[in-house]
């Protein structure tokens, strides 16, 4: 709503529209790149806030879907070497997925967790209170031209492992005990001998309602 036109109120407002725009045409080019040249760009980056730029994208314009969203990180979360936008495209992609899948459930809720696992690795975890996966879906889920959706192309989970393991990662799914999905990947930390800001990294050719909960932890 344009609060009646005025100015003050709707400039800030047109202002943010804008600055979530020409993000999402980052992470379009930046997937176009990848998949053009399957080489990825890894700088040393913060989760937590590669995470939440993506998170704050995938809600835009599914707020009336009455969506509850949390984030739960890690307090000594690592720093990651990373391809930001590949990596929050992942992200984009995941829950916009389970938006979806939670249309019909009386409850929608998504969790995002990052969590350290040692000194070499940190892994994510989107958890939704949708319907849940066919163990047959759940098998074939990665592969090219799969999908769950009625008018998909299935292509997207497909890009998601690709993105991952081209960082080193692996991506996977369990049942949500609560009822639901939750999709899993890992990212590589920093090394000790960390590269300096804005080193490139190529890693070869490519494999076939807002709530936020302890911000401040990450």
């Amino acid at each position: 709503m344009l609060h009646g036109g005025d100015p003050a109120k709707t400039e800030p407002m047109l202002a943010r529209a804008a600055e979530q725009i020409v993000r999402a045409g980052k992470v379009i080019e930046r997937i176009r790149e990848f998949v053009r040249k399957g080489e990825v760009a890894r700088r040393p980056e913060d989760l937590a806030d590669t995470i939440r730029e993506a998170a704050m994208l995938a809600m835009v314009g599914n707020l009336g879907r009455s969506v509850t969203l949390a984030t739960v990180f890690d307090p000594a979360l690592p720093r990651v070497l990373i391809d930001r936008v590949q990596i929050q495209q992942v992200v984009l992609n995941l829950m916009r997925n389970a938006i979806e899948a939670m249309a019909p459930m009386p409850r929608r809720a998504l969790t995002i967790r990052a969590t350290s696992l040692g000194e070499d690795v940190v892994e994510v975890s989107i958890a939704d209170t949708g319907p849940g996966l066919d163990d047959v879906v759940r098998e074939r889920l990665f592969r090219p031209f799969v999908t769950t959706k009625a008018a998909g192309m299935g292509v997207g989970l497909s890009i998601c492992r690709s993105i991952i393991e081209s960082h080193g990662g692996q991506i996977w799914t369990t049942d949500n005990p609560g009822g639901g999905t939750i999709f899993h990947f890992t990212v590589a930390c920093v090394p000790a001998a960390e590269p300096e800001a804005g080193a490139y990294a190529p890693i070869g050719p490519m494999l076939p309602q807002w709530q936020e909960s302890d911000l401040r932890q990450g």
